[in-house]
């Protein structure tokens, strides 16, 4: 990668929404991607789908639940974790505004809290870094080219399983996919006639990425962020970036520029 671009990568921000059985501490479903800093401090930018589909999975397990306990329920939270060499540093998130739903506007703001934003705007040095002065550096939007290599960068936790005595899947906790991947913008998808998206565009991608990467920017050599990964093809050979015309135009219509 180029000095920018490598650098820009290493601001990304890890997102779990977190699903609990009310009433206790209990997390039964613990759901992560990626997302960046958007334009103003503070303000994370991910994918509106990391909730949308952890909730169903919620109710799905819900309603298998109340059977044995009637009285089951759960809420949920979001947490941010900044990911560096030394250490996990979480923080809460709360939901701000998501893109419109019925739409492709697969977009969703978090805000970190006044307490988190207070320890952010302490400086740091060498010597004490403070790893969440990522929050005070807010992102730059570009366009981009057919033809353009780009870069893109995310979270992806890697799990696999065994079975046990019982013949029962476990499943194991591997490693934490942090990387950055090289790509070629392929094409530019329009809004089709008939397919009424409620996006400007969306940009193909050739080459790789993991499913947790989405809500990760896309970035050009400078470092600009010229789209969001929300979906990867079936062979993750492809991926399909929103456009940075279109969180643009979310953050201006959610006051949030």
């Amino acid at each position: 990668l180029v000095f920018h671009a490598r650098e820009n990568a290493s601001t990304k921000i890890m997102v779990s929404v977190m699903f609990i059985e009310k009433g206790t501490t209990n997390v039964f479903i613990n759901s992560v991607g990626t997302g960046f800093v958007s334009e103003r401090p503070g303000i994370i930018i991910t994918a509106r789908h990391l909730l949308e589909l952890s909730l169903i999975n919620a109710q799905e397990q819900k309603n298998e639940i109340i059977k044995t306990n009637p009285k089951f329920d759960f809420e949920y939270v979001f947490m941010g974790t900044i990911v560096t060499d030394k250490a996990w540093v979480k923080f809460p998130l709360s939901l701000v505004v998501t893109g419109e739903k019925g739409t492709l506007k697969d977009m969703m703001a978090l805000r970190a809290n006044a307490q988190t934003m207070e320890m952010a705007r302490m400086v740091d040095d060498a010597f004490n870094p403070n790893p969440l002065r990522i929050l005070m550096r807010t992102s730059k939007l570009a366009d981009a080219k057919i033809g353009e290599v780009v870069y893109i960068s995310g979270f992806a936790p890697s799990t696999a399983e065994y079975m046990d005595k019982d013949d029962k899947p476990v499943p194991v906790y591997l490693s934490l996919i942090n990387h950055t991947f090289v790509a070629e913008v392929e094409a530019l998808l329009p809004e089709m006639p008939g397919q009424k998206t409620g996006v400007r565009t969306i940009y193909q991608l050739r080459n790789h990425a993991e499913p947790g990467f989405s809500g990760g920017k896309v970035m050009n050599r400078e470092g600009e962020i010229i789209g969001m990964t929300i979906a990867i093809s079936q062979e993750k050979n492809f991926i399909f970036a929103i456009s940075s015309k279109d969180i643009k135009d979310f953050l201006k219509e959610n006051k949030l520029k």
